[in-house]
């Protein structure tokens, strides 16, 4: 077994699950695998924790998660908040003001659920638990004492997302990801004539991403970052794979990631973790 590495990071979407939102088999093996011979493995998600503890439960990958794209680290079997970093609260009430303005949909990560004021790109309880469906984001985001993490904004045109992102960074000190695409499930989605992806942007506090994240619990951990593995897909990922000692991108990658990556693997629908995590630690 090479022990070189210690800990190992996994996106989520479009890396640990396939396109319809299920974990290999293979992925699971290997991760229960690596647990077993000590290696940690954590989950990295754009997600709020209490969506990304039930891959981490069915994954087996427990307990640490990162979630919020950096702006959370938690060990959920100790409940212990290893670091939390939140928007203003008159910040945020600002940029939804500002979000709704230009009519682009939204959701609010708040604490570890979702908040929404309608239905829409798959946001549902039905499909994700952790969503709320609230009549006034301005109320809750205004009487919450839980930290506000993140929003998301969503819009079929990217140009849309472009525009509102170059206004954002602007007016205000804080980090965003680049626009990406939203990959959601076609049962998902609510369409009548064709199926189309729409684009997503996140907007969070300032020095907020995967990768400082990946900093941060390392050295919670007393892990050194050139003991990491990271695995990712998308271009929230990229401030992971300046970050990790060895970068795996999944063959559904963005150009990006790819040309960051120390390797490019199979993809997310063919178990691609399992089959570099076979070669990286076990030789086959």
């Amino acid at each position: 077994m090479n022990n070189k590495y210690k800990i190992v990071f996994i996106d989520i979407d479009g890396t640990l699950v396939n396109d319809e939102k299920i974990i290999p088999k293979e992925n699971i093996e290997i991760i229960k695998k690596l647990k077993e011979d000590g290696i940690e493995v954590v989950l990295t998600s754009g997600r709020p924790y209490n969506s990304i503890q039930q891959y981490s439960e069915k994954s087996g990958a427990v307990p640490y998660v990162i979630g919020s794209n950096g702006g959370v680290a938690v060990n959920f079997k100790t409940e212990t908040n290893i670091f939390t970093k939140a928007i203003d609260k008159n910040i945020a009430l600002e940029i939804l003001k500002k979000i709704k303005s230009k009519n682009l949909y939204t959701v609010a990560t708040i604490s570890g659920n979702l908040a929404v004021e309608t239905e829409q790109f798959s946001m549902t309880p039905e499909n994700r638990s952790e969503v709320k469906v609230v009549e006034s984001l301005d109320e809750v985001l205004t009487n919450t004492n839980d930290p506000i993490m993140k929003f998301s904004v969503i819009n079929d045109e990217k140009e849309n997302i472009e525009i509102f992102r170059d206004e954002i960074i602007n007016l205000f000190d804080l980090s965003l990801t680049k626009v990406d695409t939203f990959v959601i499930p076609r049962r998902y989605r609510k369409v009548e004539n064709k199926y189309a992806l729409p684009y997503i942007m996140d907007i969070m506090p300032k020095n907020v991403s995967k990768g400082e994240a990946i900093k941060e619990l390392c050295k919670y951990l007393n892990i050194d970052v050139s003991e990491t593995v990271v695995f990712g897909d998308g271009l929230n990922d990229i401030e992971m794979f300046k970050t990790g000692g060895y970068t795996v991108a999944m063959g559904n990658a963005a150009d990006e990631i790819k040309e960051l990556a120390d390797v490019v693997t199979k993809t997310n629908n063919e178990a691609g973790v399992a089959y570099e995590l076979n070669k990286i630690f076990y030789n086959f």
